[in-house]
């Protein structure tokens, strides 16, 4: 069996990385959200506002889930560079 070896600051540093990523994402659903109400309220006509307001919060809803998925996938990359840092200090003998 191939050797496996991790460097778990690697894990910790596309972590970080992650969760940048996904606080960008998440902030921009908000900016789109709130920018979609304005466009909408803005529009004049019942219809038009309507298909604004959906169109907003269907991209908004999309662009939070996802930067949901990124984040939880930057919290799973750090909990993996601790995992391998544990066990490296306590399970295998040097």
């Amino acid at each position: 069996m191939p050797r496996i070896e991790v460097e778990p600051g690697q894990l910790f540093t596309g972590a970080g990385r992650q969760q940048t990523v996904s606080a960008t994402v998440l902030e921009t659903a908000g900016r789109l959200q709130s920018a979609g109400h304005s466009a909408a309220e803005a529009a004049g006509e019942a219809g038009a506002a309507g298909a604004i307001a959906g169109w907003a919060t269907a991209w908004a809803t999309s662009l939070a889930v996802l930067g949901g998925a990124v984040g939880a996938m930057g919290a799973n990359l750090g909990s993996s560079g601790e995992a391998y840092t544990v066990t490296d200090a306590t399970a295998i003998p040097r």
